[in-house]
């Protein structure tokens, strides 16, 4: 739905618990008992007509008789009167409600149409509710409660949410906010990660998700949410091809973990851990066998032992008695002093051959294992390394543990734990670069023939046929830059399948792999979902066995990859695709075998992530030359670069609000790759004299969840302005937004641009004094609000 209204379950100021009781075998008790005992500010209301109160607090009748309307309503009464209290409830005013009674599909049905009128937020029917530890609300039927802390977490599973809740407080981890989610509700995975992604209070999130229902949402949301904190994902169940969610994890930047202990350790990770610098690890330990079970995990998670640099290993004889090995993983002997410890550890993060350090520590009768933890910590604490550490044993190394979490370090009870919690900072850096590597343009001769290839599968679809005709399947392919090759495939080329399905949650998915009789044998697939660029496809080549072993082949491949998910995209009559074999010979692509289903035309909103919308390019004639107006695409990075060169810089302090010289790869990224379901950019766009592409202005804006709102920015080239440019692209931006219902346009300007200030005006728009300082707000209403 959206995310308004929910900080009525999150910060309210009034809780009225219907159904609440003294009985221990009543949900309502549970629920009254947490909120009593968390420390809640706020005002408790319990509401069961048969007592008069309830644990000191008076207890009420029914709605009619609170003092006002509750904030939020959590309701533990009988599935038939569910319905009927959330509509009174919406009539006088609360605009939040967690309902714990399970309740049949109907009567589910009957809540969410209640509460629709009035925008009541609902979570559940089901589930056990939620925790908000830093207001001190505990609205859940939970057994345990949580410590404060920085992560969000989000269950679609009592039982993994309550467990998760109780390891999460012996280990002395806290939590901003924890969810129970229930499938078909109010609230669904999108909205909690629109909320959290916006959430001050939340450094990160934790997902435990079973089921993905609305995809385009979710991987909207997810995706904003994962470029500004770190997501963590546990996908229970295997329905439908796993590798999809993979793709979609991946494609998020989130990182994804198999195993709920993995799920638990992961909570430890994001909490404590810093972020990865690259793959090398190295290992030190007090005895050789504990160091030789953290090696043999790294080799089992394809990680790398760092090779130390000369000068390291200059550091290490001074500090290391005779007999004992200089090499990855380092044993610095059983008897080691914390001074030992941390003259090591301090050599090994020096090293720049280094990007980690895991120090496994057993117990030993010369060192106790608390004053070696005492040593290492402030280390650890001032590196910007990232440093796992493995304390391994029970009683013994408890006050270890305790002083690295006192200190804010990750600690984990085995050497293989710490080393997988490695490989997760190792993904998630490669799923986060992922989000910020620029594309290769894609050349003009390889443009695909669109229109054409449309024609021939909707003359298909008018024959009834349900697979398109080899002959026409051979021109469409052709089409997209992938022809079909005369006679057998060469012996010795490695053979390749590329494909699409349709996935029943995420739509199309676009997959890459052995092919031939082998790939019939051996699933060495990657998925990925359309639209794909050179850089999605290149990882999607990288996750495959075969696919690491074509390095020549592999641009070829890619492009390939590319323009299949542009057919994909193009040509919703296609249902399944299946190119098998293909190969690469001499640099050329070729198709020796396909297949393609046919089916009625695919809805464009079936696709997970938004395509390119080509409709919206218009060219223009502009200074008597014609222009293009057009969305702006991932591959425009470079132009974009120039385009930036050749602003002033109090133009780019006028836009940015500061003096930037250059623009990092970070912000590169989130100007030109764009979600095109929640954000719009706009280019003008031509080929220079130099005949690259050149990009004169941009205009954008990025829509709130709701769709209410869309916050602008809009820039010239410095030597263009004053030309009509600005209007030209502010008119377009506004037809878009209009078209899908945005109601404002929304924006801020310095107080001193008074050229942003004066094109607001000309459309009609506000421009007000902010709260901030120095600075005006800039509003332009696009619909009116009984429209």
């Amino acid at each position: 739905m959206s995310i308004r209204n929910m900080d009525s379950l999150f910060e309210p100021g009034s809780v009225a618990i219907f159904g609440a009781s003294l009985r221990p075998d009543r949900m309502g008790t549970q629920v009254m008992n947490n909120m009593a005992e968390r420390g809640f500010a706020g005002a408790i209301w319990p509401v069961n007509p048969k007592y008069e109160q309830l644990r000191g607090i008076p207890c009420y009748a029914r709605l009619s008789a609170l003092p006002r309307a509750p904030d939020l309503a959590i309701i533990c009464t009988p599935p038939d009167t569910v319905a009927a209290l959330i509509a009174d409830l919406g009539a006088r005013g609360t605009r939040g409600a967690i309902i714990l009674t399970p309740v049949s599909d109907s009567v589910r049905q009957q809540t969410l149409k209640a509460a629709r009128p009035y925008l009541l937020r609902i979570l559940g029917p089901g589930g056990i509710g939620l925790v908000a530890p830093l207001a001190g609300l505990n609205a859940s039927a939970a057994h345990a409660g949580a410590k404060p802390g920085k992560i969000g977490f989000i269950s679609q599973s009592a039982t993994v949410m309550t467990a998760v809740l109780d390891w999460a407080r012996q280990h002395g981890i806290g939590f901003s906010r924890v969810v129970s989610l229930v499938e078909g509700g109010d609230i669904d995975l999108g909205d909690m990660l629109d909320f959290l992604a916006a959430d001050e209070d939340t450094a990160a999130i934790i997902m435990h998700i079973e089921t993905v229902t609305c995809a385009r949402k979710f991987i909207s949301a997810a995706r904003l949410a994962a470029r500004g904190k770190p997501v963590v994902v546990l996908k229970a169940g295997r329905s439908g091809d796993d590798k999809v969610y993979d793709a979609v994890i991946r494609r998020a930047g989130m990182l994804r973990v198999y195993s709920s202990a993995d799920l638990f350790d992961a909570v430890e990770t994001v909490a404590r851990a810093r972020p990865g610098r690259g793959t090398r690890l190295a290992i030190m330990s007090n005895g050789s066998g504990t160091g030789q079970l953290a090696a043999d995990a790294l080799q089992y998670v394809h990680g790398k032992l760092a090779q130390f640099s000369p000068e390291t290993g200059k550091r290490l004889h001074k500090e290391l008695p005779a007999g004992l090995s200089l090499a990855n993983p380092i044993d610095i002997g059983g008897e080691a002093s914390a001074e030992r410890h941390a003259a090591v550890a301090s050599a090994l993060l020096a090293d720049q051959n280094a990007d980690a350090l895991l120090v496994v520590h057993a117990p030993s009768s010369a060192t106790a294992s608390t004053g070696v933890a005492q040593a290492l910590a402030p280390l650890v604490q001032q590196s910007s390394r990232c440093v796992l550490s493995c304390w391994l044993g029970g009683e013994a190394v408890a006050g270890a543990r305790q002083v690295f979490a006192d200190a804010g370090l990750p600690s984990y009870d085995t050497p293989e734990k710490a080393v997988r919690a490695f490989s997760q900072v190792v993904q998630y850096s490669r799923n986060q670069a992922l989000l910020i590597e620029v594309p290769a343009q894609v050349p003009a001769h390889s443009v695909p023939e669109r229109q054409a290839a449309r024609h021939l599968v909707e003359a298909a679809r008018a024959a009834g046929h349900a697979e398109l005709p080899p002959a026409d399947l051979a021109a469409v392919l052709a089409a997209y830059g992938l022809p079909f090759a005369h006679g057998a495939a060469a012996g010795d080329a490695q053979q390749l399948r590329i494909g699409m399905q349709a996935d029943p949650v995420f739509g199309p998915a676009i997959s890459v792999g052995l092919g031939g009789s082998a790939g019939r044998v051996v699933d060495d697939r990657a998925v990925g979902l359309p639209p794909l660029n050179t850089v999605l496809a290149r990882d999607m080549l990288r996750r495959t066995s075969v696919g690491r072993t074509l390095v020549a082949e592999r641009e070829v491949l890619c492009r390939a990859l590319v323009h299949v998910a542009e057919l994909v995209a193009d040509i919703g009559e296609i249902a399944a695709l299946d190119i098998d074999p293909v190969s690469v010979v001499n640099g050329v692509l070729q198709v020796h075998g396909a297949r393609a289903t046919l089916g009625p035309r695919r809805p464009e909103s079936s696709m997970a992530i938004r395509p390119y919308p080509q409709e919206l390019e218009q060219e223009i004639d502009w200074q008597g030359a014609p222009l293009l107006l057009r969305p702006i695409r991932p591959e425009d990075a470079p132009a974009h670069v120039r385009f930036f060169s050749q602003l002033a810089p109090d133009d780019v302090r006028l836009r940015f609000f500061s003096a930037m010289k250059e623009l990092p790869p970070t912000q590169l990224a989130r100007l030109t790759q764009i979600d095109y379901d929640r954000a719009m950019a706009f280019i003008a766009t031509r080929t220079g004299a130099d005949g690259l592409p050149e990009t004169l202005g941009v205009v954008r804006a990025v829509a709130d969840p709701d769709n209410q709102k869309a916050e602008f920015a809009i820039i010239v080239r410095s030597d263009l302005k004053g030309k009509g440019l600005g209007n030209i692209l502010f008119q377009k931006l506004l037809d878009y937004f209009r078209s899908r219902g945005t109601r404002e346009i929304t924006g801020e300007a310095l107080s001193e641009n008074i050229g942003m200030q004066q094109l607001m005006r000309r459309f009609g728009g506000t421009v007000t004094p902010s709260r901030e300082a120095g600075m005006v707000d800039l509003r332009l209403a696009l619909h009116s609000k009984t429209s």
